[in-house]
Formats: C-alpha cells, sequence, structure tokens
C-alpha cells in the first residue's frame, strides 16, 4: 500500500518492517530474483511469492532498497552500490 502497511496477510508491511533489518543482507536478492518461501515480518507469517524484477540495474535497487530504508517510519541506514552488488553475488 502507499503508506507501506502491506495488504492484509497476502504481503508484509515495509512500514517499520523488522524483517528489513534482521535481513538486510538479502533485500537487494529479493528485489531482483523474488523470493518464493515463508517470511516472517513483525511477528507475522507470510507466504505469497514475490516476483523479482531482474531488469534493475544495480543502481536502481540501491536506490529501492535506500527508499526503503528511509520511508514509513524506518530509519536502517544507507546500502551503497557495492553493498548491492556483494548481496547479489552471494544469491543463494
Amino acid at each position: 500500500m502507499e503508506d507501506g502497511s502491506g495488504l492484509g496477510g497476502n504481503i508484509p508491511p515495509l512500514a517499520n518492517a523488522d524483517y528489513l533489518t534482521k535481513h538486510a543482507d538479502k533485500i537487494a536478492c529479493i528485489i531482483r530474483y523474488g523470493i518464493t518461501e515463508p517470511i516472517e515480518v513483525n511477528g507475522k507469517t507470510y507466504t505469497t511469492p514475490m516476483a523479482g524484477v531482474p531488469q534493475l540495474t544495480d543502481v536502481e535497487i540501491a536506490n529501492i532498497i535506500n527508499y526503503i530504508n528511509h520511508e514509513w517510519g524506518n530509519d536502517n541506514g544507507y546500502t551503497t552500490i557495492k553493498q548491492v552488488q556483494t548481496q547479489l553475488e552471494n544469491c543463494k
């Protein structure tokens, strides 16, 4: 949703999401390749798969992460392009 609240039990929130901090090293991989396994955000489990966006550049991914990290009450620092590239090299 526009306010980062997610969509009920289907799409997890980005606003004040503990997942962003706990799994900061995986966010670039999720954006590029998606995720199919269940994730837990703020104590709630979400099972809806998220499609990746493989055509995004490393710079675009860094910009998305930095936007998410500073919107909706989040204060998760900044991610560099080098950090994104390292994360993407380590995607499993």
